[in-house]
C-alpha cells in the first residue's frame, strides 16, 4: 500500500491516538473530498509496466501542527464556490481503460 486518502479530521485523530510504532502515519494523507469515503492506493506490482507509481511518501508522520494546519484553516473548510462552475469530465469508457482493467473488469463473478 502506497497512501490512504482520508479526511483530515481522521488524519488528525489517527496522529493523536497513534501509539509505540507510528511508521505508518506517513502514508495517510489527509485530502479533499474524503468526509464519508476513504482511498487506498495500492503499489504497482514488481515488473508491471502498465502500471504508474506515484512517488513514494515524504518523510516523516505528516503530523506535527504546521502539517494538519493547512487543512484546517476557514478558507479549506468553507471554500468559496467558483464563479462559474467547473465543466464535469466525462466518464472513463471502458474502451479507455488500460487492457488489464479491462479483463479485470470482464472476468467472471467470483461468487458464481
Amino acid at each position: 500500500m502506497q497512501r490512504i486518502f482520508v479526511n483530515a479530521a481522521i488524519k488528525k485523530a489517527l496522529c493523536r491516538e497513534a501509539k509505540d510504532d507510528r511508521s505508518w502515519l506517513s502514508k495517510v494523507r489527509p485530502m479533499y473530498g474524503h468526509d464519508y469515503h476513504f482511498h487506498i492506493r495500492i503499489k504497482c506490482p514488481a515488473g508491471s509496466s502498465e502500471c504508474e507509481s506515484q512517488p513514494e511518501p515524504s518523510e516523516g508522520e505528516g503530523c506535527s501542527t504546521s502539517d494538519l494546519a493547512y487543512w484546517f484553516k476557514d478558507s479549506v473548510l468553507h471554500p468559496k464556490p467558483p464563479e462559474k462552475p467547473p465543466k464535469p469530465k466525462p466518464p472513463m469508457t471502458l474502451a479507455q481503460m488500460p487492457a488489464a482493467c479491462r479483463e479485470i473488469l470482464a472476468a467472471p463473478d467470483a461468487k458464481q
